[in-house]
């Protein structure tokens, strides 16, 4: 009793930051669900524990809270009871490589972007994502509003943990970045985030091992956590500084440049490293133990580095959510590289197995998409797609939603109250309409989406945002 009084305690707290008090009518447009109390009768579940599906499952779910799972549980009183047999559940998703922008082209070929306001908050719900961390902002601020707008229930999305912008030194090419110029600048720069409300730091390419640890030390006596997409700074170097997280598998990794200089990003090198480096490398093990040991996690965004030939234009299935000019773009690069991305496979082969080795030696392995880059990957779909490549790397189905739903709460540190289906948890789950224990591809038959007892239209979500990422 005792546990349970201080776990109701915490699920209070917790709700009061990541919980919802009302809906707006734009809102409102996208429940099925409203709030109360339901009974969903003979699901098979896949909880989210790693353990294996359960067939014939029940879930009561009272306001915001699951108050119970198992066969043939008795109906409450005034309870809503639905049928599901035939249809199986997760929980929702835990996503921490997201972003709220999407590639645009610019003058000179630029890299550049548009904030997607309007469409990613929608997408993400719909694809089954009900927490997520935006892995870098561009424009912090409108994180934090939309943040504040889905905590508030004005508009449909998933909870956020809001990134800093990039830190980065001068090099980037983002035009809508503004590098810092010295060490004690970026501790300005820390400062600044934390007082705005973000909850977590990313640093980029450019940045020297001081920089790092002036970042680190400053967000961790915030009791903030620090992620990375490095290039000047090797894996190692940074785990032994203290970095938290690492971006992009081992995509990011400068560790086996030969004559690698100190603080510097080399590119074509780092590339070619991984390209020679042999998938059963001695090295590349023991890069693995010295992450595991350090306990840094890793975030696999494979799904970026899926090859074109011979896959989908835009993986999970989301070409109808492009503007005209985006869907043009995205399609012309997608069969300019039709037979001729060969290398692209070598590596994307090799990342599979190096990132299935982290997680086998016990590394906190978890998931996100990086909606960038080409205009390929998009908010959601994109989701789906990550879940099934999972499977394609040689995961059980009970491990990859595991690593999409658990994984990702435990490094938030907030495993005691989502990440799971489990009695006393707060309701995030999916409901699918096909039986995702015995074919991953169920993942894109997403009916409903639970988040903190509200169950949302996955389809109208989806389509509410058709013909308008790139430019809404």
């Amino acid at each position: 009793m005792k546990n349970l009084f201080f776990i109701s305690i915490f699920i209070s707290l917790y709700l009061s930051s990541y919980g919802q008090t009302s809906l707006s009518k734009e809102t409102e447009a996208y429940v099925s669900h409203p709030k109360g109390i339901y009974v969903f009768q003979n699901l098979t579940i896949v909880d989210g524990t790693g353990n294996a599906s359960k067939t014939n499952q029940d879930i009561i779910v009272n306001g915001e809270i699951i108050e119970h799972i198992g066969p043939g549980l008795p109906i409450p009183e005034n309870a809503i009871v639905v049928n599901l047999e035939g249809k199986s559940a997760i929980p929702g998703m835990v996503m921490l490589h997201e972003h709220l922008f999407y590639p645009k082209a610019t003058p000179g070929n630029n890299f550049g972007v548009n904030q997607m306001s309007y469409s990613f908050p929608k997408l993400y719900l719909a694809g089954g994502i009900t927490t997520m961390r935006t892995a870098g902002s561009i424009i912090p601020h409108a994180d934090l509003n939309i943040k504040n707008k889905i905590l508030n229930g004005e508009i449909p999305g998933p909870k956020m943990d809001v990134t800093s912008p990039h830190l980065d030194r001068e090099g980037t090419g983002l035009i809508e970045l503004g590098p810092f110029g010295s060490t004690e600048q970026v501790v300005d720069m820390v400062n600044l985030y934390a007082d705005l409300g973000v909850t977590s730091f990313k640093v980029y390419n450019y940045l020297t091992k001081a920089d790092l640890k002036a970042i680190v030390e400053t967000a961790h006596s915030k009791n903030l956590k620090v992620t990375g997409h490095l290039c000047s700074i090797t894996y190692r170097q940074a785990a032994d500084i203290g970095i938290d997280n690492l971006e992009h598998g081992f995509y990011a990794s400068s560790d086996f440049i030969v004559n690698k200089q100190p603080d510097e990003c080399e590119p074509f090198n780092q590339r070619k490293s991984l390209l020679q480096l042999p998938v059963d490398s001695e090295a590349m093990t023991d890069l693995i133990e010295h992450l595991v040991e350090k306990k840094v996690a890793l975030t696999s965004t494979i799904n970026v580095f899926e090859p074109y030939t011979s896959r989908e234009v835009v993986p999970g299935g989301g070409l109808d959510a492009l503007y005209t000019g985006a869907k043009e773009k995205v399609f012309k690069r997608w069969a300019s590289k039709q037979g001729r991305d060969s290398l692209d496979y070598v590596l994307f082969n090799k990342a599979k197995v190096w990132e299935k080795a982290f997680h086998d030696a016990g590394g906190l392995l978890v998931a996100g998409t990086d909606p960038t880059y080409d205009g390929r990957i998009i908010a959601g779909y994109a989701n789906m797609r990550l879940v099934e490549l999972f499977v394609e790397m040689g995961f059980t189905i009970p491990e990859t939603i595991k690593i999409c739903t658990l994984n990702g709460a435990k490094y938030l540190e907030q495993d005691d109250t989502i990440g799971t289906l489990e009695k006393g948890k707060i309701a995030d789950f999916i409901i699918l309409n096909k039986d995702i224990s015995k074919d991953i591809k169920a993942i894109r038959s997403t009916e409903t989406v639970f988040k903190n007892g509200i169950g949302y239209n996955s389809e109208k979500l989806f389509r509410a945002a058709d013909g308008l990422v790139g430019i809404r």
